[in-house]
């Protein structure tokens, strides 16, 4: 995830059409600009600027030929009234998918991020796109951004018309229910839900015994009258039938509105799917045709008159906060951060929640294109003095409203006579994190099942290698970490050793030869001593040197490294943020100058490089340091990636980190403590994860949100907008933890995001990027963007998903305080209080390595049963602690301690 200049890579936000149940309000749109580009005098002053062939006209409309990564062309200034706002719409077609993006600006003030607006286009066809514009002036011009990199897209007409903005009503300020004894309840579990009698939306939760939530008992109702909003207070005046049923509670209201509609509102609670669990069904009918503006099925406020503190609160996909505000700038800037209705797509799964003191307060429903969700902490529009979260209708699809507001631009049709039900789960239990609420809707929800990609393994080692060989990545023997300008090719490790063990997994024995040349020629680039870390994957490991040699130097390269990462450390647990000189400030939204990702990814290093390194007083530190993370007990991930995102942002890759330095803890040591955390950091990466179809294409499902925030604060926005790789190194971090937690959902969660990432890859059949991992992934026109990256980061997870057993292991049999290293599965393991054994199920053609460290003392090594002897081949350095043995295949090796 970077920013670039490359245009094609800012996140897809809005819509292609408007769903047809979504009507404009009465009368026709007061149209401003219009362009038929099919028409010389519609073309006019329209001129190609970047990266595009002259543009051409013909019977369709305006031919724009894209000749490379950025294009864009822009028209004429023109004149829009003032203080008037605008849809603009567009009718196009482009061979490539991806993002379109038109700004608007001033004749001599030139295109401005902030001033832009962006839309999904699907390759092939002519899609309609509308999405909304800001009041302009005088003397503006709009630039227009094709989608991709390359292709043709044929513009056909472009045009500006009124945008209606209906002003909220005064919203009425909430009212804690009268609730008594008597009154009809429900229970589940340490939830109670009690309805005052005659009152639509008078209830109170309790959750072990106190009270922690209310509903609105002050609704209203927004419809459209003669195209003008009509807002009713429906409840005002007209009691709620409220009585026990069975186990559960109905409410049943009927009201005249003042236009003549009959209305009928009904809502039942009952126990749910489990314990904590309060199920809601909602329905509301008419018996005449309307237009609805706005209606609010479920409304929960929670710690009511009791102020804005709590100590998490999260709307899965979208928000994942500690004791701070929603919708606020330390992530993203101007009025993208306002998200109190945002986006369905935006959303991972259907979860919103708010923790106080021990307990939660939790919503989830069924997701459908009528409903939205609300969610506002602290509740700022019903003054509750708490928080607020709710359902609302019309949904919200990016384009239909302003993500922060409860009215919409247009109303959901209800035809007479028909209805609108909403089904919901209220969820409570005791708890201090967000991770207690994301375990609570686990346990009822199964996990999605992992998308099926068809990839078998001979045919995926054959994709991959187009990628390392004719992608545009390989530059002679040196390699590039993505396909794009800023990007330029060095010595790569990782290169040479995936290129010898696709080698022995392609089914045709020419590519096989391709590769072992081109492995041969990358290890010629890279530093001997450096074979364990020289990379352009983001999943480090040190299999180069277990495949190519030079063993012992790079272990030594490991723990000087190792050491000198220690100094960035400035107390215990404490890796400043410091701003690069003359850059921007990126901790200037925080609270302080370090965060969970940002030190734990340095941990990760220092503790890895002490385990291949055989270095006791290295992990000694690194440990301290370890324990010191208690600091960031219980909190939200953030700050792992600091060269572009603010350091506030909560962050996928620091859930990574963390899970992955809190694995290397536990290996070290044994302790169980550690072992926990890496289970709570592991569940803080689920809100990031799509278990829920985002939409009815076939990628969505697994795809990992990277960050809560923007690049810069500002463009491009991640919320939404998957980037798998962040993903894939959590991924590859759960594929560890499962080693350890085998109980857990690690194994399916890694599964679907690997297979997510193998959706995302671009086919074997692309010209230009066949087998690389595309930056970024557009969700609604099921598009890949660049920068385009090399295949190691997905390789890493892959191998292993897809059957060809893990690339490289490391195994502590903490009984003797050793490490076993091997390129290969370390299986078969045993050991008791005098030896210890395993077998290396390698995959190297040839010779290749397995080393241990921290054996300090005289040792019997058998081979398959054959004693090693020492000095040739086989090496122990006793000082060092450091035994390393050369072997072939996937042989049995015993190390027996000599007294």
């Amino acid at each position: 995830m970077r920013w670039h200049a490359v245009r094609a890579a800012v996140a897809r936000l809005a819509a292609l059409t408007v769903l047809a149940a979504i009507v404009v309000a009465g009368g026709s749109a007061r149209a401003a600009v219009s362009f038929d580009f099919r028409t010389g005098e519609g073309a006019r002053g329209w001129t190609a600027l970047n990266d595009l062939a002259p543009l051409t006209h013909g019977s369709e409309g305006m031919v724009a030929r894209i000749t490379g990564a950025d294009p864009y062309l822009a028209g004429p200034a023109r004149d829009y009234p003032e203080g008037t706002l605008w849809w603009l719409n567009l009718r196009l077609r482009s061979e490539v998918g991806g993002t379109g993006q038109v700004f608007h600006f001033r004749e001599g003030r030139g295109p401005t991020e902030p001033d832009s607006v962006r839309f999904a286009v699907r390759a092939g066809d002519w899609v309609e796109v509308r999405v909304p514009l800001p009041a302009l002036g005088a003397g503006y011009r709009l630039r227009l951004d094709p989608p991709g990199e390359r292709g043709v897209c044929v513009v056909e007409r472009l045009w500006i018309e009124e945008r209606v903005r209906y002003a909220d009503p005064e919203w009425p300020g909430a009212v804690a229910p009268e609730v008594g004894d008597g009154d009809p309840e429900v229970r589940s579990g340490e939830v109670r839900l009690v309805h005052g009698r005659g009152q639509w939306g008078g209830f109170a939760i309790e959750v072990a015994g106190r009270r922690e939530a209310v509903g609105q008992s002050r609704p209203l109702l927004g419809y459209l009258s003669d195209g003008k909003a009509r807002w009713w207070a429906f409840a005002e005046g007209t009691p709620a039938g409220v009585r026990g049923v069975g186990r559960g509670v109905e409410s049943v209201l009927e009201a005249e509105d003042p236009d003549g509609g009959r209305w009928r509102w009904r809502q039942v609670f009952e126990p749910g799917r489990g314990d904590g669990v309060i199920r809601v069904r909602t329905t509301l009918s008419v018996d005449r045709e309307r237009v609805v503006l706005h209606w609010m099925p479920l409304l929960v406020l929670t710690g009511m008159g009791e102020g804005s503190g709590k100590r998490q609160a999260l709307l899965a996909g979208v928000e994942y906060l500690e004791d701070e505000p929603s919708s606020s700038e330390a992530d993203l800037e101007g009025p993208q951060s306002r998200r109190q209705v945002p986006d369905t797509i935006k959303l991972t799964f259907p979860l919103a929640a708010v923790v106080r003191g021990e307990r939660y307060v939790g919503l989830s429903w069924r997701m459908a294109p009528e409903v939205g969700v609300f969610f506002d902490s602290p509740d700022r529009v019903f003054g509750s003095g708490g928080h607020a979260m709710g359902l609302v209708v019309p949904g919200s699809d990016g384009t239909l409203r302003d993500e922060g507001s409860l009215v919409p631009y247009e109303g959901w049709r209800i035809p007479a006579g028909g209805t609108i039900e909403v089904e919901a789960e209220l969820l409570g239990g005791r708890g201090t994190d967000g991770v207690a609420v994301v375990r609570h809707y686990a346990r009822l929800n199964a996990w999605p099942e992992v998308p099926e990609t068809g990839v078998a393994l001979g045919d995926y080692a054959r994709w991959m290698a187009r990628g390392w060989l004719e992608s545009g990545l390989r530059e002679g023997d040196l390699y590039r970490h993505a396909v794009v300008g800023e990007f330029r090719p060095q010595p790569a490790a990782d290169a040479a050793w995936w290129m010898e063990w696709l080698a022995g997994r392609v089914e045709e024995a020419g590519w096989a030869s391709r590769l072992r040349t081109a492995a041969e020629g990358a290890w010629s680039r890279v530093e001997p001593a450096a074979r364990h870390a020289s990379g352009v994957g983001h999943v480090k490991t040190p299999v180069g040197a277990l495949v190519a040699g030079g063993v012992a130097d790079n272990a030594e390269h490991a723990i000087r490294r190792g050491w000198s990462l220690l100094r960035r450390f400035e107390g215990v647990g404490t890796v400043w943020y410091r701003p690069s000189p003359g850059g921007l400030d990126y901790g200037r939204t925080h609270w302080t100058n370090e965060a969970s990702g940002l030190t734990a990814q340095v941990l990760v290093e220092v503790l890895e490089a002490a385990a291949f390194g055989g270095d006791r007083g290295l992990a000694a530190e690194g440990l301290r340091h370890l324990r010191g993370l208690e600091k960031f007990r219980g909190t939200v991930p953030r700050g792992a990636q600091t060269w572009e995102i603010p350091l506030h942002t909560p962050d996928i890759l620091a859930s990574a980190h963390l899970v992955r330095a809190y694995c290397l803890g536990y290996e070290w040591t044994g302790e169980a403590a550690f072992l926990e955390e890496a289970r709570y950091w592991a569940w803080t990466g689920v809100p990031f994860v799509y278990l829920h179809p985002p939409t009815d294409g076939p990628v969505g499902l697994y795809a990992t949100i990277p960050v809560l925030g923007a690049t810069q604060w500002v463009a491009p926005n991640w919320i939404g907008l998957p980037v798998q790789w962040c993903g894939l190194v959590y991924a590859d971090a759960l594929q560890r933890l499962v080693r350890h937690d085998p109980d857990g959902p690690w194994e399916r969660l890694a599964d679907g995001i690997v297979a997510s990432g193998i959706q995302q890859t671009y086919p074997e059949t692309d010209p230009d990027y066949p087998g690389l991992l595309p930056d970024a992934f557009s969700l609604r026109a099921q598009q890949r963007n660049p920068a385009n990256i090399n295949p190691a980061t997905l390789m890493v997870p892959a191998a292993r998903h897809l059957g060809g057993g893990p690339v490289y292991d490391a195994r502590r049999f903490g009984g003797h305080g050793v490490w076993v290293h091997a390129a290969g599965e370390i299986g078969e393991a045993r050991e008791d209080a005098d030896r210890f054994g395993f077998r290396v199920r390698g995959w190297a053609e040839g010779s290749h390595w397995v080393l241990m460290t921290g054996v300090y003392g005289p040792v019997t090594v058998r081979l398959d049963g054959d004693e090693v002897s020492w000095g040739g081949v086989h090496t122990h350095d006793r000082a060092a602690g450091r035994l390393i043995i050369e072997v072939r295949g996937q042989p049995r090796i015993e190390v027996e301690s000599r007294r």
